[in-house]
């Protein structure tokens, strides 16, 4: 997944610099400019349409993202994670602390 989000971020960065030029450009010359930019880092192109159909991959993707929703509802924030870990550690010392001694002044 790094890889994957290396490559998107360099080829975007490329773009942006072909537009800072204003070179006018039509979806079928990314495309082109795109398999060349893969080509030079020795990425595999994908050839075809692939082997899994468009509503199985979109099913295993829901699947995949309700999975982590699930996940993430039930798993508590940083923010509750560090409460819980502040409240844990201010219980320690209280536990540690002396009483005080009542009747004493």
């Amino acid at each position: 997944m790094e890889t994957l989000n290396r490559i998107t971020v360099a080829f975007l960065e490329f773009a942006e610099a072909m537009a800072k030029n204003r070179r006018p450009m039509h979806m079928v010359d990314w495309i082109a400019k795109l398999d060349d930019f893969l080509k030079l880092g020795e990425h595999p192109l994908l050839a075809g349409a692939g082997k899994i159909q468009a509503k199985v991959a979109e099913q295993k993707v829901n699947a995949e993202y309700d999975a982590w929703h699930a996940r993430a509802i039930n798993a508590p924030s940083a923010v509750e994670q560090h409460f819980v870990e502040a409240i844990s550690k201010a219980k320690a010392i209280e536990g540690v602390r002396p009483t005080p001694m009542r009747g004493r002044k």
